[in-house]
């Protein structure tokens, strides 16, 4: 049944960012619950990141998986849910690909230094974030004019021939404010197909620019605006199988990566309209795939005494124009949050009515309650039952092998509960018991296709500890233990157990921080078991005065390389140093 194991946790550099935040569901950027666990990493940390999942990869419960390099799919898994349940956010904009084939977020090319906060909400939240959210929501807050004026700079280099670096420019007047960027990242990687298996000799290459432009204007004292443009390119060279599953390490798999994320926001106290559209098209070595998801929302916020109301309209239009799928979807929702605030407890209860072109009607809900009998201790329980609707290539792909797109499926559906309980004073110490209920699961079969494989129940531990900073620096940990029963098919890529350590001492101008990762063994085919694996990766850090700072990184100081079945996944040993400076 059950290993539980306490006091273990991931967590990131600086004291404010070790510990899990709590943010007000408001009409801002980010429409959060109070009493949802929430983990956050800082604009240091995603600045010192080469892509988001270095990041992202410390949190609780969280899964990382690519293959390959920069530039190869990239999947997140929560909470041994699927990668397809979690909702990626920029600015309140969808991340989530319609091109994709489950609606999932891919971060192939995504490198983070624009961004100043990373919010990930632990657990479901369908009320206000629909059906992908069953697994979580990770929220990406754009810099806007944060140090003004400020020009931020960074430039590094290190092993397979990488080269990073961004400039970003802080300007403001007296009424408008923001921030302008350039990054650009390149790399000649390592093979996706190791030498091990497939005696790979020629490295993998990758590279992406990515710009952004994200403002907000004051135009009177209740009334502003926010405007985001993001954008981004990126190319790489992966290495494939043939259709007998051996490795082909060739020079000819290309990728070819275009994005474009565009929103603006208006919203005054109490009200916010907000309107934008995703855009991606992905290039592969002999198919294309285009998708594109268009999104308006608006809401309201009221507050009398005890109570709290949060709710809105929202539209949303999916398309996929990729090769053999020329479909488009409508769909419209009426949600609503209310939470009900005493001295020393509250309730909050969420509920969201949703239209769908296809499938109708669908309704989701979500209830929590939380107590904090002292300023240090909180406790909280939740439950909620959310849905997902097959994408688009689920229903409509063209057959291979007689047989792909499934315009039969049925949307999935997943009941959670989870209890938590956390107490914070100089340092920080909380757990969080989950089970996930999965019914009508989605999965492809090569010879049916994609079809509703059944049933699947996750139950899980979260714990997570961190010390009081001492001068000897400061320790956070964490354990994920994760259960399946139940299910239909045998859960691929969930691993019974994740965890990490992180160490961080300051010392005048040095810092310095070493990070464990550690993944338990898991299957990717019914008689296939990956290994179980840990991963090491350090930093020295030196600030010679206030305005610039010296980094050398070491990345898998362990040489662990085969992560996956195909032993694709995770870096050799690498090092790099790199310079950032403020001015």
């Amino acid at each position: 049944m059950w290993l539980w194991l306490l006091f273990l946790s991931p967590f990131s550099y600086a004291q404010d960012v070790l510990a899990p935040v709590e943010i007000r569901a408001s009409a801002g950027p980010l429409l959060q619950h109070t009493s949802s666990p929430i983990w956050r990493a800082s604009e240091e940390e995603l600045q010192d990141s080469s892509q988001l999942q270095d990041t992202l990869n410390r949190a609780p419960g969280v899964m990382f998986t690519q293959s390959g390099g920069i530039g190869g799919v990239g999947s997140f898994y929560a909470r041994g849910s699927e990668s397809r349940h979690i909702v990626v956010l920029t600015d309140g904009m969808r991340l989530n690909d319609p091109s994709n084939t489950g609606r999932n977020f891919d971060s192939a090319f995504l490198y983070a230094p624009f961004f100043q906060d990373l919010l990930f909400l632990r657990g479901p939240a369908p009320a206000l974030y629909g059906g992908d959210a069953t697994g979580g929501v990770v929220e990406l807050i754009p810099r806007r004019g944060a140090s003004t004026p400020q020009t931020l700079m960074s430039i590094a280099g290190g092993s397979f021939d990488t080269l990073q670096g961004h400039v970003m420019q802080d300007w403001k007047t007296d009424h408008h404010q923001g921030t302008v960027g350039l990054a650009h990242l390149r790399t000649r990687g390592f093979s996706r197909l190791n030498r091990k298996r497939h005696d790979a000799s020629e490295a993998d290459g990758a590279e992406t620019t990515q710009l952004m432009q994200a403002s907000k204007h004051a135009w009177s004292e209740n009334l502003n605006t926010e405007f985001l443009v993001y954008g981004l390119t990126g190319k790489a060279e992966q290495d494939d199988f043939d259709n007998s599953g051996a490795g082909i390490d060739t020079n000819d798999e290309d990728t070819n990566n275009r994005q474009l994320t565009v929103s603006q926001t208006t919203r005054s106290e109490n009200w916010w309209l907000k309107t934008g559209i995703f855009s991606q098209k992905r290039e592969l070595t002999d198919e294309i795939y285009r998708g594109e998801t268009r999104q308006v929302k608006t809401g309201v916020r009221w507050e009398r005494k005890r109570f709290e109301l949060l709710a809105g309209l929202e539209a949303q239009q999916e398309w996929q124009g990729s090769e053999g799928v020329q479909k488009q979807n409508d769909q419209a929702a009426l949600f609503a949050l209310g939470r009900l605030k005493f001295e020393k407890w509250s309730y909050e209860l969420g509920a969201r009515g949703e239209n769908h072109q296809r499938y109708g009607g669908f309704a989701a809900a979500e209830s929590t309650l939380k107590f904090e009998p002292t300023d240090s201790w909180t406790l909280h329980a939740k439950g909620a039952r959310g849905y997902k609707t097959p994408s688009l290539y689920q229903l409509y792909a063209p057959d291979t092998f007689g047989s792909l797109g499934n315009s039969d499926l049925t949307p999935e559906t997943n009941v959670t509960i989870e209890a938590g309980a956390e107490w914070k004073n100089a340092g920080l110490i909380g757990v969080v018991a989950f089970q996930q209920d999965f019914q009508n699961l989605i999965d492809y079969d090569t010879a049916e296709g994609y079809i509703n494989r059944g049933n699947l129940r996750v139950q899980g531990l979260e714990t997570y500890v961190i010390s009081p900073e001492h001068s000897w620096g400061q320790v956070s940990v964490t354990w994920t233990q994760l259960d399946f029963s139940n299910y239909s098919k045998t859960p691929y890529r969930r691993p019974p157990y994740l965890g990490t350590v992180g160490w961080i001492a300051r010392w005048n101008r040095w810092t310095t921080e070493l990070n464990l990762r550690a993944v338990g063994g898991r299957k990717d085919v019914e008689n296939t078991k990956l290994v179980a694996y840990e991963l090491l990766s350090g930093s020295v850090k030196w600030a010679p005065d206030d305005r610039q700072q010296w980094a050398l990184r070491l990345g898998n100081i362990t040489d662990r390389q085969y992560e996956d079945v195909w032993g694709y996944g995770v870096a050799p040993v690498n090092v790099s140093l790199g310079w950032t400076g403020r001015y």
